[in-house]
Parts: structure tokens; C-alpha cells; sequence
């Protein structure tokens, strides 16, 4: 009885513990920017919200704001994003329609650029900023 008694305490113990698990931070802004070609140029469009269907937009925070970017595959070209002076990047989504998402928090405040890491993609057009205000 003693050992059935200490394992329904046990698994009581481990229930309590496993509904305790400090939950990941919400962020508090997101932005979702769709890969494409605009004006003979790859692009990030700008999907929802103050940015629909802005080329390239500012994406706009405040300094210690989590911060989530999506980056929806809207060309069937292998894009990224990073933010390389934070150390900030997604994987690289490679399928038509295909979402990764990167989340951070942001530093102190300035302009940082982001871009598509791929070969030849920053320089034919995908590059933005962050603005990250006091």
C-alpha cells in the first residue's frame, strides 16, 4: 500500500510540475513579409496590418519588444531573412508557400538593415530595416 500510495504522490508531483513550465514570452509586435518580384526587382512585400503591400517596409519597435518576423515563400526561390549586425536570421525557406519565422528581442535602439542572405538576393532587392526607437 505504501508503494502505491508514494507513486500516486510521484505522478500527482510530476502533473503539478508539468503545469508550471514557464510559458515562452508572446511577442509584442509581428510582422509578415511575403518573398516576390516587384518593379523587376526581388522583394519583401509587406503582408498585414501598417506594412500591406509595402516593398522592402521599416518594420517598426521599441527597444526590448519581442519581436517575431514571419517570411512567407511567395516565389518559389529559396529566401532567408537575417539581421545580421543583431546575429538574428530564419532558416531558409525553400517551398512555395512556406513560412519561417524568427523571434528576438530588440536591443537598444538604432537601424538595422535586413536582408536575404541568399547569393545575389540582397543585391537584386531584398533588403529592409528594422527601426528600433527608445
Amino acid at each position: 500500500m505504501q508503494t502505491k500510495n508514494s507513486l500516486v504522490l510521484l505522478l500527482a508531483l510530476m502533473l503539478a510540475l508539468a503545469g508550471c513550465r514557464a510559458q515562452a514570452a508572446a511577442p509584442d509586435r509581428t510582422f509578415t513579409l511575403r518573398t516576390g518580384l516587384a518593379e523587376g526587382r526581388l522583394v519583401y512585400v509587406g503582408v498585414g496590418g501598417e506594412i500591406e503591400g509595402l516593398i522592402n517596409p521599416d518594420l517598426s519597435v521599441q527597444a526590448g519588444d519581442m519581436v517575431q518576423i514571419n517570411v512567407l515563400n511567395g516565389d518559389g526561390v529559396s529566401h532567408d531573412l537575417a539581421l545580421p549586425t543583431l546575429g538574428v536570421q530564419t532558416a531558409l525557406g525553400m517551398a512555395r508557400d512556406k513560412m519561417v519565422n524568427v523571434t528576438f528581442k530588440a536591443g537598444q535602439s538604432g537601424v538595422y538593415p535586413y536582408i536575404c542572405t541568399v547569393s545575389g538576393h540582397r543585391q537584386a532587392g531584398m533588403e529592409g530595416r528594422l527601426v528600433v526607437a527608445p
